[in-house]
């Protein structure tokens, strides 16, 4: 039957028609590390660092760990490693699972929860079994960002859609037993995730804001031309208590900006002042968005320093 005939008999046959199998949907995004997301390079917290290696050395040295432990009687799959990130926004936990999938050579499969999720009933569920599958054929490392929005408490059953939403939660725990990769999930609000969930997660490793040392290495990695900078960096860290990583990033990529507005781009500079500015904003919009009832505004308490 060649092709026109075989859209006419569809038309004429409603059946025919149900009968075709379904195109699976997209559910995720295909990321691809590179070279700048090296897990050397990205400015972290020692303990986090220190625990995100030993992740990956369970990976890499399962030959040695079956050898010596005979690890397989307890975790028959060999490339199972599962992930929990939590901590505030912008610590840098999108850049650690590129950088998990950079160091193991594989693409990031990031899950888009706008396609995940659905009004229909069962399909959240099939989704769900979707992005795993994908993971799979892809030989992807799976990410789910903000995975308390699929991960979260189940809903007491007198609530409306409660069946529903339940069920969705018990299937994606049902793939992540079943899944024998790699899962890095992170998440804002780490209470609200559901406790059953918390038994199949291999490491919770907590992504805390940077104290003045790591402050300062994060302007200077954001400040790629130091020869333009006239700043004291140091100064500059001080000065940005309670920030983030990525707050830093939106700093310096508007100070380069106002620095890069003379007609002669020989003239263009990054200032302290500039810096200074920039930070007084950034803390102006996080106490702005804390609300007038928080009454600790964020870098104007005395600084709680880690040790370096």
């Amino acid at each position: 039957m060649n092709d026109d005939a075989a859209t006419a008999a569809d038309h004429r046959n409603p059946r025919r028609r149900r009968e075709q199998p379904a195109e699976q949907p997209e559910v995720g995004v295909i990321v691809q590390p590179e070279a700048r997301h090296d897990l050397d390079a990205l400015v972290l917290h020692a303990e986090a660092k220190a625990d995100i290696v030993a992740g990956l050395r369970a990976i890499e040295m399962r030959p040695e760990l079956e050898r010596v432990w005979n690890i397989s009687q307890i975790q028959p799959q060999a490339g199972r490693c599962i992930l929990n990130f939590y901590g505030p926004p912008g610590t840098g936990k999108t850049r650690a699972a590129l950088a998990i999938a950079l160091r193991l050579g594989k693409p990031l499969y990031q899950i888009d929860y706008s396609a995940v999720i659905s009004k229909f009933l069962g399909d959240t569920a099939k989704h769900i079994v979707q992005a795993f599958k994908r993971a799979r054929e892809l030989d992807a490392v799976l990410f789910f960002d903000e995975a308390d929005s699929l991960l979260s408490r189940r809903v007491d059953t007198g609530e409306s859609c409660s069946t529903s939403i339940n069920q969705n939660r018990n299937m994606l725990m049902q793939e992540l037993d079943r899944f024998g990769g790699v899962v890095v999930m992170t998440t804002n609000l780490f209470g609200n995730y559901d406790p059953a969930l918390l038994r199949r997660i291999a490491r919770h490793i907590e992504f805390k804001l940077p104290n003045r040392s790591m402050r300062k290495a994060l302007f200077a990695a954001h400040l790629p031309n130091p020869q333009r900078v006239e700043a004291d960096l140091l100064n500059i860290a001080r000065a940005s208590i309670g920030l983030s990583g990525g707050d830093i990033l939106n700093i310096c990529l508007n100070a380069i900006q106002a620095g890069s507005v003379d007609s002669n781009p020989e003239l263009w500079k990054v200032t302290e002042h500039m810096l200074l500015a920039e930070i007084v904003k950034a803390k102006g919009a996080k106490n702005k968005h804390a609300g007038e009832t928080k009454t600790r505004a964020i870098g104007f308490n005395a600084e709680p320093e880690l040790a370096d």
